[in-house]
């Protein structure tokens, strides 16, 4: 597949995130809600009550039908999951945010190692913030082995 096109996707989600943020920010959550979910079923090709109802082992099976774009679309999805959750937050729907939040840490720690030096730096500020946000969950069986693992990386990178 044409580096060409991959980096237009990149450009294309981006511009239309900074969109997404902008209404976010200016208080027209309902708007960015609608967009967050117009997104995800354009770029992602799933929607957005699909993702929050699967589990994230179903929706890495999901992703995986796009091939080659996989590990674009899974980046894409996690970026879209994290302003959901602040919709969710910013709108009172706490739980709604908490789901978001672990599949947008999951799909990130799962294709961390795909990303450059460069990406890396940013997700892994992400990441951080995301595994803080989830730590009052780590009661959870499910949880608390998604946050061992990214910390075991952790530490292993700052060795390296």
């Amino acid at each position: 597949m044409p580096r060409d096109y991959l980096l237009r996707l990149v450009e294309q989600m981006a511009r239309m995130l900074a969109g997404l943020i902008a209404k976010r920010e200016t208080g027209l959550h309902e708007e960015a809600k609608r967009d967050v979910e117009a997104l995800c079923l354009e770029h992602i090709g799933l929607t957005l009550d699909f993702v929050k109802r699967a589990s994230p082992e179903a929706l890495e099976q999901a992703l995986a039908s796009g091939g080659a774009l996989q590990h674009a679309r899974a980046i894409g999805l996690a970026e879209l999951l994290i302003q959901d959750a602040e919709i969710c937050e910013e709108t009172g729907q706490s739980a709604h945010a908490w789901i978001s939040r672990l599949h947008a840490f999951c799909l990130l720690d799962d294709h961390f190692d795909l990303l450059s030096r460069e990406e890396q730096a940013t997700y892994r500020k992400k990441l951080d913030q995301l595994a803080h946000s989830l730590e009052s969950l780590r009661a959870d069986p499910y949880v608390n082995s998604k946050l061992r693992h990214y910390e075991a990386r952790a530490q292993s990178a700052t060795r390296e």
